[in-house]
């Protein structure tokens, strides 16, 4: 039990020193060398965790996903409240942070992007196409109940995603000019053009009454 526990730590500390190359480097610029001697290893004891540096790549990509499965589960509760503006607030801080708090995640989805190597598909699906999805149907269910005029769901989804992920990206690439120092206050704003363009005008929904 405790050589488990041990393989298991070291596993986690190879990832962890592995996101970093990885984020700097891209995934063709980083040697198993290069891997091994962050984590503090000898190549051997690399291939022993992981047969191949996909392998790596891939269990990153799996440790991320877990870390934002919880923001999932808090964007759901809010979806079945039908609380329009609570619901997209919640979405762009949440991203907003990630890219705040994360910078190295966008770096990694960069590079896989740029690279076109064979974990790039997986990067999206296991990161990104969730929250699309959430909130392409969320929109969708409210254009049904009459609460939004009748959009495109996908095209209103990437509308608000691009929005708040353009201001995200900027002050990666220009930190000295942008920054999110208030995330809750530009999500609002975002949030505010966004219902403007789409959202009914009755009193009787609850984006509307929020807005008073």
């Amino acid at each position: 039990m405790k050589t488990r526990m041990k393989s298991e730590a070291r596993r986690a500390a190879i990832v962890r020193s592995a996101i970093h190359l990885f984020a700097e480097k891209g995934f063709r610029g980083t040697t198993t060398r290069e891997l091994a001697a962050a984590a503090g290893i000898t190549e051997p004891v690399l291939y022993q965790h992981f047969r191949a540096k996909s392998d790596l790549y891939s269990a990153i990509i799996e440790a991320k996903a877990a870390e934002v499965s919880g923001n999932a589960v808090a964007l759901d509760m809010l979806a079945k409240a039908d609380d329009d503006r609570a619901f997209f607030q919640a979405l762009g801080v949440l991203m907003l942070r990630r890219y705040q708090e994360d910078p190295e995640l966008s770096r990694l989805l960069f590079f896989s992007s740029l690279e076109r190597h064979e974990l790039a598909e997986l990067f999206f699906e296991r990161l990104y196409s969730g929250f699309y999805k959430r909130v392409s149907g969320y929109i969708r269910r409210r254009v049904r109940q009459g609460a939004f005029r009748k959009v495109d769901a996908e095209v209103a989804a990437r509308g608000l995603i691009g929005m708040v992920s353009y201001h995200g990206l900027v002050t990666l690439l220009f930190p000295g000019r942008f920054s999110i120092a208030n995330p809750r206050r530009i999500a609002e704003q975002m949030v505010d053009v966004f219902l403007d363009g789409i959202a009914l005008p009755s009193g009787g929904t609850k984006a509307a009454r929020s807005a008073r």
